[in-house]
């Protein structure tokens, strides 16, 4: 049997791709909690942060996960992506 972060993080990824957001944060966070160092429930708490438009706070998940794994091309990528979507927020914010 596969422990529950695990599972967790598995559905997280699965509520992703299906558009459930929400219920992808949940999954990841709970995943998180149960494992901190289980660096595909951070990330996928990260992608959910990112999708549901909270770019400060998917910045922070996806930091922790790359501190976990500083090599993770995954990562770095949602990170820089996470950061220029938080700076076209705070212009078009700026700009209204």
């Amino acid at each position: 049997l596969f422990k529950r972060h695990v599972v967790l993080s598995n559905r997280s990824a699965s509520f992703l791709k299906m558009g459930h957001h929400e219920k992808a944060l949940k999954d990841g966070t709970e995943a998180e909690i149960l494992d901190p160092t289980y660096v595909k429930g951070i990330f996928r708490k990260g992608l959910a942060l990112h999708a549901i438009g909270r770019y400060e706070e998917a910045i922070s998940s996806l930091a922790v996960a790359q501190k976990i794994e500083p090599k993770n091309k995954q990562i770095k990528q949602a990170l820089q992506f996470a950061e220029v979507r938080m700076q076209q927020e705070i212009r078009k914010r700026m700009e209204s």
